[in-house]
């Protein structure tokens, strides 16, 4: 059963760059069967009124959108699934577009740790 999800007054950002989704037993790109292009998976939070929830939701073709920013999504379905002892919810767009730029200050730059073996900092020998 596919459940429409009802998006109005949800925002929604890119918590995770796409990735390509491939299949398990081959590695190969998984394809669309309606569109034929390929299919890639967004992790997104989508926040309303009562709170936030981060999803990962699935596109046919790359959306081409960054971390921190603010995304629309078009046709959002939800498919519970059980499988194996194992249940869950797959969400599914017809698509994911940017909707503004990148939130500033929203991801710091990685820090950098000196290399071991180096100077540990001013007037400190490595050990």
């Amino acid at each position: 059963m596919k459940l429409k999800i009802d998006t109005t007054g949800v925002s929604f950002v890119c918590t995770r760059g796409p990735e390509q989704r491939v299949a398990f037993d081959t590695g190969q790109p998984r394809i669309d069967r309606e569109t034929g292009r390929p299919l890639w998976q967004v992790q997104l939070m989508a926040l309303d009124v009562s709170g936030a929830e981060v999803i990962a939701v699935t596109v046919a073709g790359d959306p081409g959108v960054t971390v921190a920013q603010p995304v629309q999504v078009d046709g959002l379905i939800a498919s519970p699934w059980n499988q194996e002892g194992r249940s869950g919810v797959a969400y599914r767009a017809d698509a994911i577009r940017a909707s503004g730029a990148p939130l500033s200050g929203v991801v710091a730059p990685p820090k950098t740790v000196p290399p071991s073996g180096t100077s540990a900092g001013p007037g400190k020998t490595a050990a």
